[in-house]
């Protein structure tokens, strides 16, 4: 009697979890896109099935010392085509393009990136995202863009980190499951 229990107690958590995983991979939808919020942060997803493509995650940097909150640029981790994870900074036209564009954590001092290009939205400066750079800006609790316009003037404008965290997990686990029916399984 106490083996029928234990095999029955077992075969009844091997169908669950069976069970689990299958509603995972069947009702994943492939021709879906997904943005979802995290407070200050937002990570946005392409349909599955489009290839050779990740998700984007993403924040807008607010100018909120003016009597109007506006934002001035936008800052973004993606993955490029080989792979690789990307800081991106989007900054408005009418920056001073030879200055570059800097990003101070915390007491650190200043890292400058030059900018890469120049399109239809604005001008792109980007950063690989290794260790580094990850760690630091988990433990930040004060982040500034800065830059010069034209007229040669810095400026310096905040980033928040509200939602961050929660954002960075959900970006990287939305990433996997829309490329790996894997870990479609745990969703």
């Amino acid at each position: 009697m106490k083996i029928q229990l234990i095999v029955g107690g077992g075969a009844l958590l091997v169908g669950l979890l069976a069970g689990w995983m299958i509603r995972g991979v069947t009702t994943y939808n492939t021709h879906t896109a997904s943005v979802a919020n995290y407070e200050d942060w937002r990570v946005a997803c392409p349909m599955a099935e489009t290839k050779d493509v990740h998700c984007e995650l993403s924040t807008d940097v607010v100018d909120r010392s003016s009597g109007t909150p506006s934002p001035v640029a936008r800052a973004g981790l993606a993955i490029n085509k080989e792979g690789k994870q990307s800081l991106n900074f989007m900054l408005p036209y009418g920056v001073a393009l030879e200055a570059g564009m800097g990003l101070r954590i915390g007491k650190e001092p200043v890292k400058v990136y030059q900018y890469r290009t120049c399109n239809s939205v604005g001008c792109l400066a980007e950063t690989p995202f290794d260790a580094a750079l990850a760690t630091a800006l988990n433990g930040a609790d004060d982040v500034s863009l800065m830059f010069a316009g034209l007229d040669g003037k810095p400026v310096s404008v905040p980033m928040s980190f509200k939602g961050y965290k929660a954002s960075l997990a959900a970006w990287k686990s939305a990433d996997k499951k829309r490329s790996s029916w894997f870990w479609r399984l745990w969703s």
